[in-house]
């Protein structure tokens, strides 16, 4: 998404993904990339030939998106929920038709045989291009979160999947193994960024990418993050479970 795109291009150098991210990110577009194959190549071309087309000019756009606006009712009714990279995938794609069909000049017609073949290649330069910070365009750390560190933010902030639990507890354990603040970047509105109360109470930031730049310039306006826990005089239940897990995670 355009959010993610413009943080990147201004903070990419200070960022990084941990290996759990990037290895659930990578499966989530292979699955949505199949996915949106499935629901676009074999059922364009049946929607066509149904209503005897066999070229499109710059005056069926209505056809086109009669199509794309059933697939996505189709689409919304999967039980697969964990990301929207599928409505961005077809988004995307929907676009591109868009902008090739209104840049035909009147009378000038494409031929399908032609049009679905550069249809799949849009497709795959579209994969290719959101997986491409995840394969090279930002550092990856190998990051194996201590088994208690799991559960004390599974625990912490009442996390209901396992997935993000990892993530979040990659992201503690490099804070505190190299005493730096972490500020730990999504656009998970539902899973994560609605529990941003319960996270800074176990020492962990999170920030949509639109502000996290300037939640990264309030963060490490504070002591590094083991001098600040020591800072404080009174632990909660839930800070004192964090930071027994975490004496084990950087001990070892």
């Amino acid at each position: 998404m355009k959010a993610c795109s413009d943080f990147l291009k201004e903070a990419a150098s200070q960022c990084i993904i941990s290996s759990s991210v990037k290895t659930e990110a990578l499966e989530l577009i292979e699955h949505s990339h199949n996915v949106i194959v499935s629901f676009i190549h074999d059922p364009l071309k049946s929607y066509l030939e149904s209503k005897g087309i066999k070229e499109l000019g710059n005056r069926d756009g209505k056809i086109i998106a009669d199509f794309f606006s059933e697939q996505k009712a189709q689409l919304g009714k999967l039980h697969y929920k964990r990301s929207n990279i599928q409505n961005e995938i077809l988004g995307a794609v929907e676009n591109y038709v868009a902008s090739q069909l209104h840049s035909l000049k009147d009378g000038k017609k494409l031929p399908i045989g032609i049009f679905l073949p550069v249809l799949a290649a849009e497709l795959a330069i579209v994969k290719h291009n959101m997986e491409a910070p995840f394969k090279g365009g930002i550092r990856c750390e190998e990051i194996e979160p201590n088994d208690s560190v799991v559960s004390a933010v599974v625990i912490g902030a009442i996390m209901g999947n396992d997935k993000d639990a990892l993530h979040l507890a990659s992201a503690l354990q490099y804070q505190f193994r190299r005493n730096k603040w972490v500020l730990f970047v999504t656009t998970d509105q539902k899973d994560i960024l609605n529990r941003e109360i319960e996270l800074r109470e176990i020492f962990l930031q999170c920030s949509r990418p639109e502000w996290a730049l300037d939640y990264q310039r309030e963060t490490t306006k504070n002591k590094a993050p083991i001098e600040h826990v020591q800072d404080i005089k009174s632990y909660t239940a839930k800070q004192n479970r964090i930071l027994d897990a975490m004496k084990k995670a950087v001990t070892t």
